[in-house]
């Protein structure tokens, strides 16, 4: 039953509106899977663009949900892009100016080998709890401010040249900043 469902999420918060939402998942996921019902094995064998295709077809699942089934349930290179890698990404300049955060799926997962996916995901949330907080970033405990556009532009007030690209592109040498982002200094704990 609903109520039921509801009180097992409530810690997640909003259990009331998700209950109903997660019930409906569940029952299109039982209608496309008859032979098997509710396997979604067969996520695993398609290419990784219509498997997203195919959860985001359900009814209350976005790119970042997709995503995560893909990533944690699959071990596919499949990018969730949650608050904390959209800030921390935007900030680096990773993501041109006012870029949403669905088309941030895209343009970060296309600029990633399939095997940075999830290093990346897990650091950049990381990063984004430990260090590059959404009020008040502790910059000065951060081992990235060399290549971050929010410190040069925000904290050490250096202005972009006018014309000048922000993203992380005008980096001299991006695959070694990817490295240290990726395998590099981490965050103090």
């Amino acid at each position: 039953p609903t109520n039921e469902v509801a009180d097992v999420i409530r810690p997640g918060g909003l259990a009331n509106v998700k209950a109903p939402r997660i019930q409906r998942v569940l029952a299109e996921v039982r209608d496309a899977t008859s032979d098997v019902p509710y396997d979604l094995a067969f996520l695993g064998a398609l290419p990784l663009e219509e498997a997203k295709s195919w959860l985001v077809g359900l009814p209350g699942i976005g790119p970042k949900t997709a995503a995560l089934v893909l990533l944690f349930g699959f071990g596919r290179p499949a990018l969730p892009v949650d608050t904390h890698v959209f800030r921390v990404a935007t900030r680096l300049g990773l993501l041109p100016p006012k870029t949403d955060v669905v088309r941030a799926h895209a343009l970060l997962e296309a600029s990633l080998a399939p095997e940075e996916v999830y290093p990346f995901h897990v650091e950049l949330i990381r990063h984004g709890r430990e260090v590059c907080h959404a009020r008040r970033p502790a910059c000065e405990a951060c081992p990235l401010t060399d290549v971050c556009a929010y410190y040069r532009e925000v904290v050490s007030r250096t202005p972009v040249p006018r014309g000048a690209r922000r993203v992380a592109t005008a980096i001299s040498d991006p695959t070694a900043w990817r490295e240290q982002l990726l395998h590099g200094a981490l965050p103090p704990k």
